[in-house]
């Protein structure tokens, strides 16, 4: 049987090719963007069908061709990308309408046309946001939002906008960064450029937050910078205060927080922590962290974790206390690093004098007018009402009071010895105000001590009333077992016969005074005022009686030079302490060392 081929079959086959090579140069032409042409072929042969939904395979089948086409037509240029996706997207759409396809067929051709380009989009969106977070013109951004928009990819229009925006908020921020703060003028920024160039282009169900969200980014990346430089904004403090604030505005995660404790003592055991750095400059830097840190989170929560091995630190060293202490009682403010200590303490007393309430609950009030409970993750030290009371967080340190009892103790004993006049009005006061951060009972000690010196002023004055001496001699009689400074193995030696027969004479009218009772001289804390001429120079000196009796033996000698052990000998001086007065006349340049001697300096 011979086949015979009907003419219409061969008619239809040649109308599909026609019609698929013509479809093919208009979805998504390598050429670029073109206006749609229908020829004349084409529109005689959708008049000539009847049902155009015949045509809906050979659409689905050139769209899914055009997946494994879009790769290799790419070359890398983004804006050439999206706009030949517009052109192509425009006229596809013409085309469905032409071919006169039904709603539903619409529909499904376009969920196959628009799942190819949201995959292809996804494959090269990191081409997309790196073109335009180096730069972008206003009409390629709206170009492609609008793309983005048509093919259904509003999530990912969302993101390309927040990305965008964080692109943009991170290179504002590293272009202003400054030690002084910045957020303020970046929020601004913001507010009123950025968020209004992109508002439009957010998707109504992120609308709302999309201002909220700009500036979060600004502060996660601001407190990102800042967290790396804490170290030093806490080292220049208080010209940092401004800027340290902006933690407490900036700080919302909790691992933003743990970062910066985390970075703050690294920088720690690098820096501060190590046996090179003084202790006073260790304390000194604990107290501005303490007060750094207050700014940045006022509960203290944070202050707790940095400051424990600062702590830790400073209870291993062995002056920790000796500086505290100094530093409290010090006002020399040239030489006092510490002089804030002393300032506090000032303060403390008069506040405590004239408003009756406590210095850390006004400063509580001052800091929050909301009241919140202690931190559960506090330390006892760092309680709210007690964490910025510096002197408090310093003493905290170690457990035992009776530590910083002892240094005061010997402290207020080495100034009391060195009192001339029996004037201790500097004293009362510094006790005074030590007894209003200690108790009382703690300074039992130096008040005997202190009753030492007010008696015996009182007790000297009857003394010189009836005494007639050569010298001017006064008396400061101390309950020995009560005064730290004096030592049990006293250096008795020989005295200038003048200074002896004073001294006797005091004594005995002391004897008479007292009913009996004898006195024991200490040499070491027993001092003489005397005027010395040198070479046509007269100076004035207040000296223990050891240096004197050097001295005085070296000047009356008949020997010239005096040897060191003929001084030892006929004093009766201890080696060590014969020394020391020499080497501080030599150092005052009123003796001169000479063949293998001393003579005085004429």
């Amino acid at each position: 049987m011979t086949a015979v081929m009907d003419s219409t079959d061969i008619q239809v086959s040649d109308d599909t090719t026609t019609l698929l090579d013509w479809l093919s140069s208009q979805i998504f032409p390598i050429s670029g963007p073109q206006e749609l042409n229908i020829p004349l072929r084409i529109r005689n042969i959708t008049r000539n069908t009847a049902d155009s939904h015949i045509y809906l395979p050979i659409f689905q089948r050139l769209l899914y061709s055009l997946a494994s086409n879009l790769e290799s037509q790419y070359d890398g240029n983004v804006m050439a990308f999206f706009k030949c996706l517009e052109s192509s997207t425009t006229n596809l759409n013409l085309i469905y309408i032409f071919f006169k396809f039904s709603n539903n067929d619409i529909i499904l051709l376009k969920r196959s046309e628009f799942s190819i380009y949201q995959d292809f989009i996804q494959s090269i969106w990191d081409d997309l946001i790196s073109l335009f977070s180096e730069n972008h013109k206003s009409s390629d951004l709206y170009l492609v939002s609008k793309i983005l928009m048509k093919i259904n990819l509003f999530d990912e229009l969302d993101n390309f906008i927040f990305q965008l925006s964080k692109c943009r908020i991170i290179h504002k921020i590293n272009n202003m960064y400054d030690v002084q703060p910045i957020y303020e003028s970046l929020k601004t920024w913001i507010i009123n450029d950025l968020y209004l160039s992109f508002e439009s282009l957010v998707s109504f169900k992120n609308s709302k937050v999309f201002k909220d969200c700009l500036l979060l980014i600004a502060k996660n990346h601001l407190i990102s910078k800042r967290t790396n430089q804490i170290y030093d904004l806490v080292e220049n403090f208080p010209f940092t205060t401004e800027t340290l604030k902006e933690f407490n505005v900036c700080l919302n995660k909790t691992s933003q927080k743990d970062l910066l404790v985390e970075q703050f003592i690294l920088m720690l055991n690098k820096n501060l922590l190590l046996p090179s750095i003084k202790t006073t400059d260790i304390i000194l830097y604990y107290i501005k962290t303490i007060h750094a840190l207050l700014l940045i989170d006022h509960r203290g929560v944070l202050l707790d974790k940095v400051a424990r091995p600062i702590r830790s630190y400073l209870c291993m060293r062995n002056d920790t206390v000796e500086k505290i202490v100094n530093g409290l009682l010090s006002t020399d403010r040239e030489h006092n690093k510490l002089i804030e200590l002393n300032d506090e303490l000032n303060k403390n007393l008069f506040h405590s004098t004239n408003s009756g309430s406590s210095v850390a609950s006004s400063s509580l009030q001052k800091r929050t007018l909301n009241w919140q409970p202690d931190p559960i993750d506090a330390l006892p030290d760092f309680q709210v009402g007690k964490i910025d009371d510096t002197i408090d967080s310093l003493t905290s340190i170690f457990n035992d009071n009776n530590l910083f009892i002892n240094q005061f103790v010997n402290i207020f004993s080495v100034d009391l010895l060195n009192i001339t006049d029996y004037n201790i009005s500097n004293i009362l006061k510094n006790l005074s105000l030590l007894k209003s951060k200690f108790s009382n009972d703690d300074f039992n000690k130096i008040d005997i001590m202190l009753n030492d010196i007010v008696k015996s002023k009182s007790l000297d004055l009857k003394i010189n009333h009836v005494l007639q001496t050569n010298n001017s001699i006064h008396g400061v009689f101390l309950s020995h077992l009560y005064w730290p400074n004096l030592s049990s193995n006293v250096a008795l030696f020989k005295f200038p016969p003048a200074i002896q027969n004073d001294l006797a004479a005091y004594e005995l009218r002391y004897k008479n005074l007292q009913n009996g009772r004898s006195l024991k001289l200490h040499p070491q804390n027993t001092k003489a005022d005397i005027d010395i001429e040198v070479n046509g120079v007269k100076k004035s000196y207040l000296v223990t009686l050891d240096k004197l009796a050097v001295l005085n033996f070296i000047d009356e000698s008949n020997l010239e030079p005096v040897k060191l052990g003929i001084i030892v000998m006929n004093l009766g001086m201890p080696l060590q302490l014969v020394k020391t007065s020499l080497e501080f006349w030599v150092t005052e340049n009123i003796l001169v060392e000479s063949n293998g001697g001393w003579k005085v300096n004429e």
